[in-house]
């Protein structure tokens, strides 16, 4: 059931995941060369490996509440995944006709990020089997 409680959470999970893209975006511009958007890239793959790690956990461990969820995947990892910025980079590329790093682009960003939550899942698996 939504409260106000669960609004607030996805809030503030939000504004972090937001803050964090946009720090990401900053230092990838400054530190690399120009290309692919890399600050996009790894917020994506960031949020992907949160978000495949959550719902582990959310599933197989009765003590993690529906509260965490909602802050860590839909607030954190929604706010920091991005497809709109995805989308927009990829149709400015597609302007200028840079038709292969465009498709690139797309390619990296979704097969990274689906990797990233399978990683995420696979490595609470194991850790949760461990204990």
């Amino acid at each position: 059931m939504l409260t106000l409680n669960s609004i607030f959470l996805i809030g503030i999970g939000a504004t972090i995941g937001a803050s964090i893209r946009y720090l990401l975006s900053i230092y990838f511009l400054e530190f690399l060369e120009k290309g692919l958007p890399y600050g996009t890239l790894f917020a994506n793959v960031i949020g992907s490996f949160i978000a495949g790690a959550v719902i582990l956990l959310v599933a197989e461990k009765a003590n993690i509440g529906e509260s965490y969820r909602l802050f860590l995947v839909v607030g954190l990892a929604g706010s920091l995944t991005t497809m709109s910025t995805l989308s927009l980079e990829t149709f400015d590329m597609i302007n200028l006709g840079n038709y292969l790093q465009a498709g690139l682009n797309v390619l990296v960003n979704v097969l990274a990020s689906l990797t990233a939550v399978a990683i995420g899942f696979y490595i609470t698996r194991l850790i949760i089997s461990s204990q």
